[in-house]
């Protein structure tokens, strides 16, 4: 008997001990927030109609900050996971996430999401490819497609017709407006 109480003391602190070195290991490598730049959309189309041009162009830290607004906006991701922090790669129309995520609000994990972008007027989508976490393959199930709204800060009349992705820029092409709708902006 004596040994079996042993054997069982043994398991249990092998248990704890894995689950601690599995918390250590899976928590966030780099310390992440949700900061953002506000983009000045309006601004920048006010200045593509007066150059007379239907293109306006997105750098990778004007989509990266698009993308960290649509997070901090809505931090909950799935049903018991908060983003706390995120750092993105954009590569033609591709967005690697970096991602710390904390679970039923008490367990931290660092993760890498990657995502495919299309445009779904009036937003781009970010569609799932690819989840890990440590170098460790997740189920891409686990995870739903985000949202990252472009054309809600811009002026009414503009309508985007489509996104081009360049290697670390989004062309953004517009719908010609017509003379109403410029009537319409110059008031």
């Amino acid at each position: 008997m004596k040994k079996i109480v042993i054997g069982l003391l043994v398991v249990a602190i092998l248990v704890i001990i894995a689950g601690v070195g599995g918390l250590y290991y899976i928590k966030p490598d780099k310390k992440l927030d949700l900061a953002y730049e506000n983009i000045p959309m309006k601004d920048r189309a006010y200045d593509m109609l007066k150059n007379l041009t239907t293109e306006l162009t997105l750098t990778e830290k004007d989509v990266i900050n698009l993308a960290k607004k649509s997070l901090a906006e809505n931090p909950r991701v799935e049903k018991d996971v908060t983003v706390t922090g995120a750092d993105f790669d954009l590569n033609e129309d591709k967005l690697v996430a970096d991602l710390n995520i904390v679970w039923k609000n008490r367990i931290s994990a660092g993760i890498q999401v990657t995502y495919r972008l299309q445009w779904e007027s009036p937003n781009v989508v970010a569609t799932v490819e690819q989840a890990k976490m440590k170098g460790i393959p997740l189920p891409v199930s686990m995870f739903s497609d985000r949202v990252i709204p472009i054309a809600q800060d811009l002026p009414d009349i503009l309508k985007i017709k489509d996104l081009k992705w360049g290697e670390q820029e989004v062309k953004v092409q517009f719908q010609r407006p017509t003379l109403r709708d410029l009537q319409q902006l110059l008031g």
